[in-house]
């Protein structure tokens, strides 16, 4: 999910620790996601005209529908801290 978000053109990045969590081998198959303490994937939408008009809501909404499928992954695998 995270390669379909990048292929969309999202930068990821977050919060990442120099190594896996306890518990995980540093040789684990998603080393590079489990470092991550937060994830963020952003794309500039940019400054245009089109943002002080009705189309804007459009954009938002097509980029919020971009990201649905890692959000709702997110919170039906991630546990939130206590």
């Amino acid at each position: 999910m995270v390669e379909d978000v990048r292929k969309k053109g999202y930068d990821i990045s977050g919060d990442v620790m120099k190594t896996p969590p306890h518990g995980y081998p540093t040789d684990h198959s998603r080393t590079n996601l489990l470092r991550h303490r937060s994830l963020i994937a952003a794309r500039p939408l940019g400054c245009e005209e089109w943002l002080h008009t009705p189309e804007a809501v459009d954009r938002v909404l097509s980029a919020a529908a971009d990201l649905d499928a890692l959000l709702m992954w997110l919170v039906r695998h991630v546990k939130r801290a206590a």
